[in-house]
């Protein structure tokens, strides 16, 4: 933990300002409590990394995978105790499913009565996803589970070449869905996959520091090695990384969460000297040797965090730094149409967040040689009347605050922005899902972004009602609790408390400075 000095900045407010509302006043002090703790939660490296919020799907997966295992008999009781009590997902129908029927599996093991969830669908993010389900129940013989099914849908997902041009982690993924079909039918499993798995193993035992990936491969690992020092080590990793409340957590992405905050806080008097400093030696020495950036340190480069990066260390002297490396990657992984995919995989398609992100980190970062036209012209024309659809975050206000950013000041964005004010809600907030009876302080603080960056002309009063719900919704420590609102992996939702926060405190300041300004002060 950081000791803070206090710098003078938007908050506390003096006195000697008439002209600031309650609200206001308030609203100054809910900003400083929150960049207070940016800096005391900020690691020493100058990172954040905080794990997401526990949920059903990577818990169930690794409760399953230590059934039976005799030294991890504690641990898998405290994880089930946990799942006892967990609510499943709500926002997606599927994913709702899924959640009740993996709590009824880990609980009450093969003589689940509740078959396998599935689509009638043959390709995206629902029907990969019914595939990790179908894995898992044919390695504990849930009802419905077809191992020679599995053994087919994945080696399609492999395809000819074996899955070498797909996203590691998911390579590894399916090599193990097809080890485990081999087992179950008395199959030999392909040489090369313990070799390819022992190559791909982190020093802690871990799956690229995800418990999903990591319990998936241990139910496949006890089946084929379960003496294999590989096999031991992902125990090992597993059993070390269950949490004190008896959960594993889907990820800590501290290189995306770290750039968040820069973005969110950059310019705040104590941010700026108590933790900017480090954040950016952090988010500097963070690119990969491509040139670009990953969530997290044991994945490779993506196109999100690169681009999130990049308007991160924008203006700042690490610029410099970074800006040859980071050009080369922009131009090798732009598509012949101008766009970006997500990650560098044959089965991805541009998504309008991350083309968003992409096409304003290197015009924020300055990165020389590349056309942004074609950019721009394709998000412009995905705009609907509400807005954006974005591929990462659920709330709409986060297709209207980060795409629209990227299209410069054009009708659609303005469109946006009108569309948002009209769907503030009587508390001052915005929902995480239209039709949601609550409002959330992630998506209050994204639509606060995207209305007071559009241009459109806001009325006082609904800034301030804004103000005053996130005002109101801030906990004693400076953070926000919010329901999960980032999606990982699709269609399933997850939820960081840095995330979170970034998100509210931006869009609080944004909202702050605006207020003020018509005010007559200056933050």
């Amino acid at each position: 933990m950081k000791t803070i000095t206090r710098v003078e900045g938007p908050g506390p407010v003096p006195a000697a300002r008439s002209t600031w509302s309650g609200v206001d006043a308030a609203a100054a002090r809910c900003l400083t409590k929150a960049v207070e703790f940016a800096v005391e939660s900020q690691t020493s490296d100058g990172a954040w990394r905080f794990p997401s919020e526990p949920r059903v799907l990577e818990n169930a997966v690794v409760a399953c995978s230590l059934a039976g295992v005799k030294e991890a008999r504690a641990a898998r009781e405290r994880a089930v105790r946990w799942l006892e009590g967990a609510a499943p997902q709500q926002h997606d129908a599927f994913v709702a499913a899924a959640d009740r029927w993996l709590v009824e599996l880990t609980c009450t093991g093969s003589t689940a009565k509740t078959v396998v969830p599935s689509l009638p669908v043959s390709e995206g993010p629902h029907a990969r996803r019914a595939l990790y389900l179908h894995a898992l129940g044919c390695a504990v013989a849930g009802a419905g589970a077809d191992a020679r099914l599995l053994l087919q849908q994945s080696r399609a997902a492999l395809g000819a070449d074996g899955g070498r041009r797909i996203k590691p982690w998911q390579r590894t993924m399916l090599l193990a869905f097809e080890a485990i079909a081999c087992s179950v039918l008395g199959m030999p499993v392909p040489p090369h996959t313990l070799h390819e798995w022992e190559r791909a193993q982190s020093p802690d035992g871990s799956f690229f520091g995800m418990p999903l990936v990591t319990g998936m491969l241990h139910l496949a690992l006890r089946r084929m090695a379960p003496e294999h020092h590989v096999t031991r080590r992902c125990l090992t990793g597993l059993l070390a990384g269950q949490q004190p409340d008896g959960t594993w957590r889907f990820l800590v992405s501290e290189v995306w969460d770290t750039g968040l905050l820069v973005r969110a806080l950059r310019g705040h008097p104590l941010f700026q000297t108590a933790a900017l400093p480090a954040a950016l030696k952090f988010l500097a020495s963070a690119q990969k040797e491509d040139g670009g950036w990953a969530c997290t340190a044991p994945l490779d480069s993506d196109n999100d965090t690169t681009g999130n990066s990049l308007l991160a260390l924008a203006g700042t002297d690490r610029a410099g730094q970074i800006r040859p490396a980071a050009t080369h990657y922009a131009l090798r992984h732009q598509t012949p149409e101008g766009l970006w995919t997500t990650w560098h995989s044959s089965d991805d398609s541009p998504a309008p967040d991350v083309v968003a992100h992409m096409a304003a980190g290197i015009h924020a970062a300055a990165l020389p040689g590349i056309d942004l036209a074609p950019a721009r012209s394709w998000l412009a024309s995905l705009a609907t009347e509400g807005g954006w659809n974005s591929d990462w975050y659920i709330p709409p206000a986060y297709g209207a605050a980060e795409i629209g950013a990227a299209i410069g000041r054009r009708p659609q964005r303005r469109a946006a922005a009108r569309a948002l004010l009209g769907s503030q809600r009587r508390d001052g907030g915005w929902p995480r899902i239209p039709g949601e009876p609550y409002s959330s302080p992630t998506a209050t603080g994204l639509a606060l972004t995207a209305l007071t960056t559009s241009g459109l002309e806001l009325p006082d009063a609904a800034l301030r009602h804004a103000l005053r719900f996130l005002i109101d919704s801030q906990n004693d420590d400076g953070t926000w609790n919010d329901r999960p609102v980032m999606y990982g992996p699709r269609p399933f939702l997850t939820s960081t408390t840095t995330q979170v926060h970034a998100l509210a405190a931006r869009g609080l300041r944004h909202a702050l400075t605006t207020v003020e300004s018509r005010d007559g002060a200056t933050p």
